[in-house]
């Protein structure tokens, strides 16, 4: 039979002995074992913790970038084609490229066109409120940012609407080009702070 000493009274003992026969001892496992048996347990078990919870946030964000890109994954559309994510619905609805609705005062000079564009919004979230402004949209004649036209005309409605759930809003957006532009472009970032969520509507 196999034996041990006992850590108490140096007693020859069965291997296998819980206690020391002659000194009653405890003969379990040292308790330095012990210690590294648990702190081992303890790091695989904050590891496996630390690795899951790194993969929860990673799935979350991007859930969360997901949740603005188009539902079809396109990033560009034409004239009457929707980008939709979960939360917004866009169309652009007409485009009026020389657009002569001004006054003496606010003609624009001889070496641009203006610009007419309208768009239609609609809040599909489950928000109660969903906010579309001019200053969300920006405009891109041959890759040169163009600026806005401003002009005052209630039949050319400012896009500028706060929508509840479900509701839609119909405005223009107006902007001069340089004449001879080749390639037109509006430009909306479905949320600033995500990347890779920007899609643009071709003008022209």
């Amino acid at each position: 039979m196999k034996t041990k000493k006992c850590k108490y009274c140096g007693e020859e003992v069965a291997k296998n002995a819980k206690r020391c026969p002659k000194c009653g001892g405890k003969l379990g496992m040292p308790t330095i074992v012990k210690i590294i048996i648990i702190f081992v347990i303890i790091i695989i078990f904050v590891g496996a913790c630390v690795n899951s919870c790194s993969n929860a946030v990673d799935d979350s964000i991007k859930e969360t970038e997901n949740s603005y890109k188009d539902k079809k994954g396109k990033t560009t559309f034409k004239l009457n084609e929707s980008f939709e994510n979960a939360y917004t619905k866009i169309t652009m609805t007409k485009v009026i490229d020389n657009w002569t609705d001004y006054d003496d005062i606010t003609k624009p000079t001889d070496n641009v066109d203006i610009y007419a564009v309208q768009f239609e919004v609609e809040n599909i979230g489950d928000s109660d409120e969903e906010y579309f402004s001019t200053y969300d949209f920006n405009m891109y004649a041959d890759d040169v940012d163009c600026e806005e036209y401003i002009w005052a005309d209630d039949k050319y409605k400012t896009l500028d609407a706060t929508l509840a759930k479900g509701k839609k809003a119909i405005g223009w957006l107006l902007y001069k080009v340089p004449k001879g532009a080749k390639k037109v472009e509006i430009s909306y970032n479905a949320q600033f702070w995500v990347d890779n969520t920007e899609i643009k509507f071709v003008v022209k």
